[in-house]
């Protein structure tokens, strides 16, 4: 693939939220069967012990990767299929699959180290306030006492941070090692490169999509509070959320071909399936 780091108007961020929506429900089942495929194989790679919260995270990058690959060859025609995760292994040279390995254990590593060093603001009370906020019935006492705990808001913040940070160099690394053929360390900086060039357009595309999550909780919640019951409020959450956690995850190529260019044809590319 011939790279051109492009910069783009802010408004395009914009159109990358709307793109992905629109991309999303061209093949709704197809991409919510890619997230729900992995959330399924992380709920069991958790139960590895020792390393299965490692295994979990290095498989960000990959997803990624595949919902790029998936929106890619929905442009031409083909619809998402769970193949995505297994077509880099196939069929890309063994450097390249070197590349991505070396990229997700890269993120793994980096993102436990930096949530052990937030632990270390908080003492762990993040975590706990987690658990009560996640537990059958919560106790509004007791998440109310854990979140005022000192060190907690801190800690928070932090995680967003370090998040935040950690995204950057791998936001567009995995498709360049992937389609560029770039060592990973390469693609890590093209990748902060590509970011700062479209620094603009990603703040909006940032905001867009907090934008499009707040409104959405907000009419949830008025049809909870118009219609009444919590369990309604817990039939319409998981979809909702899988949704836009779907919908997020098909815009990624559309910030990526419009930062490098259109990934290669398929006869010079087999990760790109041809055209039906």
């Amino acid at each position: 693939m011939k790279l051109t780091l492009k910069t783009v108007p802010a408004a395009q961020g914009l159109q990358w939220v709307r793109q992905g929506v629109r991309e999303f429900f061209r093949h709704p089942l197809g991409y919510s069967a890619l997230f729900v495929a992995f959330m399924l194989a992380g709920a069991v790679l958790s139960l590895l012990p020792g390393f299965g919260e490692l295994l979990v995270l290095a498989g960000i990058p990959l997803l990624t990767l595949a919902y790029m690959m998936a929106t890619a060859a929905s442009q031409r025609g083909v619809r998402p299929q769970l193949g995505v995760f297994f077509a880099p292994w196939r069929h890309l040279p063994s450097e390249r699959r070197r590349g991505l390995l070396t990229l997700s254990l890269g993120y793994a590593f980096g993102t436990l180290l930096l949530l052990m060093a937030c632990k270390l603001i908080d003492h762990g009370g993040v975590e706990d306030l987690m658990q009560a906020l996640t537990a059958n019935n919560p106790d509004p006492d007791e998440v109310a006492r854990l979140a005022d705990a000192p060190g907690v808001m801190a800690g928070v913040l932090a995680r967003v941070s370090v998040t935040l940070l950690l995204s950057l160099p791998f936001w567009h690394a995995p498709a360049l090692v992937c389609w560029a053929g770039q060592r990973p360390a390469q693609a890590m900086f093209s990748s902060v490169l590509a970011l700062w060039h479209t620094r603009a357009a990603m703040l909006v595309y940032g905001l867009a999509w907090m934008g499009l999550m707040m409104a959405t909780g907000l009419v949830l919640s008025l049809l909870v509070g118009l219609l009444g019951g919590s369990s309604l409020l817990g039939l319409l959450t998981m979809p909702l959320a899988l949704v836009l956690t779907s919908a997020y995850y098909a815009s990624l190529f559309f910030t990526f071909r419009d930062s490098f260019g259109q990934p290669e044809a398929p006869e010079q590319d087999p990760t790109l399936p041809p055209s039906p």
